[in-house]
């Protein structure tokens, strides 16, 4: 077996906000983790691998800037529902992971029971998630659309998984990773329950920090999920793979060039919001709570993605501090350990 060392860079090194975690981290974890179990999505030994992953712990890292166990709760669910909807998909052809995602729009749209595991986790999730703002709120409209964009995104994938489709560029690339990244409802739940006026949310300088939001979660994320995604042969769906194409760059160099990239955005994002208009002191102050949201969301995907074991393993806080990873030519594929059903 040969390995090949990169080190990455740190992205978030002149972010504003710091790590913070939910304090009802513990409590909530528990009660999540307990039902997501219940539903036996895994194998004994697929289960154990998910459990490693601890998404309870990202909820609560990156949902920490609202402070009651019920949002938090919501939280958990929605990233269970991510994580077993991607493991479910990841092994599914083009027209399983299409029925899917139209079972899961069924429970959304006109409050279908689920059958299929990652539709329960929905069905759950989504009555928690109306429950935290009233019927008229139009948050819940921006989130059906953006969750089914990335429904049927995630369908895409797996359509490219099956043609070995290694064409996109790079533009092409971030434009469908903008969908199957899910940035967008997840961000958007932030809303739910601070009754934000449309003319708040549809401005154009929220949308651009909406945007670099999600832009920054897909660096991040994608930053940290490299090692993995090579081991399992998936780094197709990786920006490093297309930037290594498309600026005819070495592993390293990629990871540089990301490194400049996520600076312009983060430049950017920092500018725009000391240039907010306001709009009264009551709905500023919802305003900041919801951009809170954003910042928490992005620092604490970062810290996640050290702290748990999904991408290094043990070896998580120590890439953490010294930024080295040895990516691995071998294949330790987690659905290897996933008995689906499907």
């Amino acid at each position: 077996m040969t390995t090949q060392e990169y080190i990455i860079p740190d992205l978030l090194r002149d972010w504003p906000w710091e790590r913070k975690l939910h304090p009802c981290y513990p409590e909530t974890k528990a009660k999540a983790s307990a039902w997501i179990e219940s539903l036996r999505p895994f194998s004994q030994r697929g289960q154990k691998a998910y459990n490693d992953c601890d998404f309870s712990l990202l909820a609560s890292l990156t949902y920490s800037a609202r402070e009651t166990q019920e949002f938090l709760r919501v939280g958990c669910d929605l990233m269970n529902f991510y994580f077993v909807y991607d493991e479910f998909t990841d092994i599914s052809h083009p027209q399983e992971a299409e029925k899917l995602a139209e079972e899961v729009i069924r429970v959304m749209t006109d409050e279908s029971k689920g059958s299929s595991v990652p539709a329960v986790i929905y069905e759950r999730f989504w009555s928690g998630a109306r429950a935290l703002c009233n019927p008229e709120s139009t948050c819940l409209h921006r989130f059906h659309k953006f969750m089914e964009e990335y429904l049927h995104s995630v369908t895409q994938e797996s359509i490219d998984r099956e043609e070995h489709n290694v064409s996109r560029t790079l533009d092409d690339y971030l434009d469908l990773r903008r969908r199957t990244s899910a940035g967008r409802p997840t961000l958007i739940l932030y809303e739910f329950g601070l009754d934000l006026p449309e003319e708040v949310v549809t401005h154009p300088i929220v949308e651009s920090l909406i945007t670099a939001g999600t832009e920054l979660i897909i660096c991040v994320n994608d930053m940290h999920s490299y090692v993995r995604e090579h081991a399992c042969g998936f780094a197709e769906h990786n920006i490093i793979t297309h930037i290594m194409r498309d600026h005819n760059l070495e592993l390293q160099g990629a990871f540089d060039w990301l490194e400049e990239y996520a600076n312009r955005v983060i430049q950017q994002f920092l500018s725009n919001i000391l240039r907010l208009p306001s709009w009264g002191p009551a709905i500023d102050s919802r305003v900041r709570n919801y951009l809170d949201g954003i910042g928490q969301w992005v620092r604490g995907n970062d810290d996640w993605s050290c702290e748990a074991k999904r991408y290094y393993g043990e070896d998580g806080m120590k890439v953490k501090e010294t930024r080295r990873v040895n990516l691995a030519r071998k294949s330790d594929i987690f659905l290897e350990m996933v008995d689906t059903g499907i």
